[in-house]
């Protein structure tokens, strides 16, 4: 028995899978049927452990915020399995081009604004847990200045949890759908985070000039003049260090790959740039 039906095995109902979509060092994604509802079966790697990521605090938020339109329904979890069912999501994958368009660059500002301002009191992730799990994780095994650097600017920003809202943590592109309305995938990072590191996370990753920005800026707050732009560009500069911090678990505990191995030899290099 494969590793993917020995998973599907432990699921009290039938699924039939009818396609691999996805298959990285974290998990693997499949296309299925699950009780006659078209569906999407994420099956975790062991990596997704040395990650510390909270399954079961993923499968509660999305049941918490599916009503409201932007994410997809949960059907079925078994955290101690790595297994997570959701409803499939018709629509159309988005580039980083696509994003910068006028219409869809506001309209993730109006739904990250949203988001942002949803009141979940039952929801106890936390991204300070992940930023520690990270550095435990690294202690004995990363470049120790850089390590250090990327907690220090974290404890500095994150002095007063007291702002802290909903965050996806993961806001790119290829975690975007366009349906009827723009759609947001894979909440797997998500947790009670400072409101600027998902805002930080689309300026960083979608090449945005200064006006799509700006479009993006007032979307989200309605007056980007509310928004401490130095402060911003502290969250900005964090998320590079959280992405490489990332790639160096993958790398320490998988098969990292040649584009990983790129992205993480950048990253290193333009934050010691950056300390000099």
């Amino acid at each position: 028995m494969t590793d993917l039906a020995s998973k599907i095995a432990t699921i009290p109902t039938a699924v039939l899978v009818s396609k691999t979509v996805k298959d990285d060092s974290i998990s693997s994604v499949h296309l299925c049927d699950y009780q006659g509802i078209p569906s999407v079966l994420r099956v975790d790697k062991p990596l997704a452990g040395y990650l510390g990521l909270d399954r079961a605090g993923e499968f509660d938020l999305l049941h918490c915020i599916q009503p409201h339109g932007f994410s997809p329904e949960p059907l079925y979890s078994d955290p101690g399995e790595g297994i997570l069912i959701c409803r499939f999501l018709e629509g159309d994958a988005l580039t980083p081009t696509d994003l910068g368009t006028r219409g869809k660059i506001v309209e993730l500002g109006k739904i990250l604004g949203s988001i942002h301002r949803l009141h979940l009191p039952d929801f106890k992730t936390r991204f300070v847990n992940q930023i520690r799990h990270y550095e435990k994780e690294l202690k004995n095994d990363a470049d120790g200045s850089l390590l250090k650097r990327g907690i220090d600017l974290f404890d500095s920003l994150t002095a007063n949890e007291d702002d802290w809202v909903v965050c996806h943590n993961d806001l790119i592109a290829a975690n975007l759908v366009q349906g009827e309305r723009l759609l947001i995938l894979d909440w797997e990072y998500a947790s009670l985070n400072h409101p600027y590191f998902d805002l930080a996370t689309v300026l960083e990753n979608h090449a945005l000039t200064e006006s799509q920005s700006e479009l993006f800026l007032d979307a989200y707050s309605g007056e980007r003049q509310s928004i401490d732009l130095v402060k911003l560009d502290e969250w900005r500069q964090l998320t590079h260090y959280v992405t490489l911090f990332w790639l160096m678990i993958i790398k320490k505990y998988a098969t990292i790959s040649e584009k990983e191995k790129a992205w993480m030899v950048n990253l290193e290099n333009q934050l010691s740039q950056a300390r000099g």
